[in-house]
């Protein structure tokens, strides 16, 4: 059985050539060893572009450099590799993501992320302990959430 994977925006920023703490080459490595052995598939949603490129140019700013030839060929290789796939919002996922908000997690972003993994039967892959303590706290599963570690080790099992 493949697993579906949710991918939340701190895994793409290598691609830009931005390292992630606690994110190794050796990681990313295993990451793309497993989708090629196809233990999972990999999904991205369309509306993290907004969270992305509002990164890559602060990074980008921070370092005092222009490097949009290198922005434009990561973008491509994001959207025409085939190595993700990529997903639009549902209105079962923009209700939840809504419900979140109301109940005081501020990073849309990450509810939208959240509840389209609930609303589509996905992991989620993402590091955010502190959105993992909020759904807690507030009843929602955090099974489907795991960090990429957490992801391989579950498929190492």
């Amino acid at each position: 059985m493949v697993i579906k994977v949710l991918v939340d925006t701190t895994y793409l920023l290598p691609t830009f050539g931005i390292m992630v703490e606690n994110l190794t080459d050796e990681d990313l490595l295993r990451l793309r060893r497993i989708k090629l052995a196809g233990l999972v598939e990999y999904y991205c949603l369309d509306i993290i572009w907004i969270e992305l490129l509002g990164k890559i140019y602060k990074e980008l700013e921070k370092r005092r450099i222009d490097l949009q030839e290198h922005i434009k060929i990561a973008i491509r290789s994001l959207k025409a590799s085939k190595f993700y796939t990529w997903i639009s919002l549902t209105s079962r996922a923009i209700e939840l993501a809504c419900q979140l908000r109301k109940l005081g997690h501020k990073d849309i972003i990450d509810n939208l992320l959240y509840a389209t993994s609930k609303t589509e039967d996905m992991v989620f892959m993402s590091m955010d302990d502190e959105l993992k303590v909020f759904l807690r706290d507030h009843g929602f599963d955090t099974k489907r959430i795991m960090s990429h570690k957490e992801l391989i080790t579950l498929l190492k099992q």
